[in-house]
């Protein structure tokens, strides 16, 4: 997706951050501090107003905490355990990994990709190992990273997995002997997409050790390319697709693989996919609910865990980040618009003065 200015709309010079302290301390006070510095509770990657780019995070009270420049478009975000420690990814065709300290915004350091590599734009962390989604650049053969973490934040590879498919994207850690990897099924050259007509998308399941392949789920449509992922409470995962076949078609775009290997998609009515626009850009869980948004409709939307059911569409320009812990969310958006919601209540926009990008994590 281009960062155009249709899109990302520039509003930092009007746009102020007012977003409500009682709110955010309520949803998100593990963070808070009980001295005069101000925490970061979310953090994500953003445009700034002269075209570069940066990872910007926000306090429990709506506060600018700190901006750090990227050397160029960043994408998703992983986090160390104790959420101290954020593993930045650049944005497809990926080369560089920058690891910042989440309290204060210093850089820790930056890994760079080797030649004939790139980064997908996700990692997950589990224990002392970062686990990354990348690609041979020819093929779009896909690879599993396996790096250890140092105590100063600094990576080193020491193994990596392949032969479950090409053009993987994100990939999260389900418990501690399973990944699971979104195979997007795409082979690209730099951004351009090369075999739309027989793609093949997959949720990939593997051991976290040695890289086997535990289990492979598809979708019934192939052009159905699964990208994004969240971890349910239960141990589930959802899966999140963009579609790329006729533009009159309305598929469902999240689908869950339950922790009793059910492999089913969400219910929505045909209009109502629709309005997603084919695309699902970013996804996540709370205890009861499933959130999405779509930038490109403009629209983020809410279903019940349990059901299934759409519950609600909401409109949102530009709609990018979707993060949750138990109870509540978070989204951003490219217009700086935030919406956020706690246990189940009715959600409340903000405005930030933030070019919000793809993703963004709760910390």
């Amino acid at each position: 997706m281009s960062m155009s200015q249709k899109r990302r709309r520039f509003l930092l010079s009007t746009l102020g951050v007012v977003c409500a302290s009682g709110l955010m301390a309520g949803a998100f006070g593990s963070r808070q501090s009980s001295k005069e510095q101000k925490l970061p509770v979310l953090l994500g990657c953003a445009q700034r107003a002269d075209g570069g780019f940066e990872v910007s995070a926000i306090s429990v009270d709506g506060k600018p905490c700190y901006r750090v420049p990227l050397p160029k478009r960043g994408h998703g975000i992983a986090l160390s355990k104790d959420h101290r420690i954020a593993f930045v990814f650049a944005r497809r065709p990926g080369e560089f990994i920058q690891v910042i300290d989440t309290d204060s915004g210093k850089v820790l350091s930056l890994f760079e990709q080797q030649e004939g590599r790139i980064f997908y734009g996700h990692g997950d962390v589990h224990g002392e190992y970062l686990y990354t989604s990348e690609g041979v650049t020819e093929t779009s053969e896909g690879i599993v990273g396996v790096y250890k973490i140092s105590s100063s934040g600094g990576l080193s590879k020491v193994r990596e997995f392949s032969g479950f498919g090409i053009g993987p994207h994100e990939i999260r850690v389900v418990n501690d002997t399973t990944l699971a990897v979104a195979v997007g099924g795409i082979k690209t050259r730099g951004r351009e997409k090369l075999n739309i007509d027989d793609m093949a998308p997959a949720l990939v399941l593997l051991d976290r050790e040695n890289g086997e392949i535990k289990g492979r789920y598809e979708l019934h449509d192939h052009q159905l390319s699964i990208r994004h992922m969240a971890v349910t409470s239960s141990g589930g995962v959802v899966v999140a697709q963009q579609y790329k076949g006729e533009s009159e078609d309305a598929l469902p775009l999240l689908a869950v693989l339950s922790s009793g290997g059910q492999f089913y998609s969400l219910n929505a009515r045909e209009d109502q996919w629709q309005r997603f626009n084919h695309y699902i850009g970013s996804v996540a869980c709370t205890d009861s609910q499933i959130v999405a948004t779509s930038p490109r409709g403009n629209c983020f939307g809410v279903w019940d865990m349990k059901s299934g059911e759409l519950l609600e569409i909401g409109s949102l320009l530009d709609a990018s980040g979707a993060s949750a812990d138990k109870t509540g969310f978070a989204l951003s958006s490219g217009s700086g618009r935030l919406v956020m919601q706690k246990t189940e209540k009715s959600h409340t926009y903000h405005d930030s003065d933030v070019v919000w990008d793809n993703h963004w994590v709760m910390l």
